[in-house]
């Protein structure tokens, strides 16, 4: 898939997936259908460690996933049978940044994710680092799929940095390891808030 700048509905789910891979290709593509404009694709993700899984619902048009289609879409998802026992906690993301990767051409099997704040003053420098530098140096990263950034505009953490990787051992080869340490890294990161790290497994991605 080519970037495109999607916007997103992201559900968090907490619990244990009970239902088949084929229940939910079938619930989410008629969740997309019912209640998401302009529905490009929708991917499935389980946390390596834990029972956490994110599930976007990508849109080709970021300024139709409006507060009342993130309602709705929480509220059809919780009454479907697959999300029973499930906790989900519901977002908007619109894009900020999206690069192919270096690895562009390889399947994407695995997820990562850095969920962020930032100390108010330091804003503008984290957003200029991570447009600028940090992003498009992890994307230039072999094993590196996708890099892509979105803004929450209604709760936190605010940013959602997340990279589709094609293997893990990208994470800690040494290219990546030295994007993540430069002098910019060192002076922007330390005004991070309520900073999560996680690392998915793919489960798949369908197109709407």
């Amino acid at each position: 898939m080519s970037p495109s700048h999607t916007g997103a509905i992201l559900l968090k789910c907490s619990g244990r997936l009970g239902a088949s891979e084929a229940e939910w290709r079938r619930v989410l593509k008629e969740l997309a259908a019912d209640c998401l404009p302009l529905g490009e694709s929708a991917a499935m993700h389980a946390a390596l460690e834990g029972d956490e899984s994110y599930i976007y619902l990508f849109s080709r048009e970021p300024g139709a996933i409006t507060p009342a289609v993130l309602a709705r879409v929480t509220e059809h998802a919780r009454a479907e049978a697959v999300f029973k026992g499930i906790q989900i906690r519901a977002a908007r993301l619109r894009p900020v940044f999206d690069a192919a990767g270096a690895s562009s051409g390889e399947p994407p099997r695995f997820h990562y994710v850095v969920e962020t704040d930032v100390v108010p003053e330091h804003e503008a420098d984290l957003n200029a680092w991570y447009d600028q530098e940090h992003m498009p140096g992890l994307a230039a990263c072999p094993g590196s799929v996708r890099a892509r950034r979105f803004r929450n505009p209604d709760a936190s953490p605010r940013y959602h940095a997340c990279y589709d990787l094609a293997r893990t051992e990208t994470f800690g080869s040494p290219p990546w390891l030295a994007v993540r340490h430069t002098a910019w890294s060192d002076r922007v990161r330390p005004h991070f808030r309520n900073t999560k790290r996680t690392m998915f497994k793919r489960l798949f991605e369908i197109a709407l």
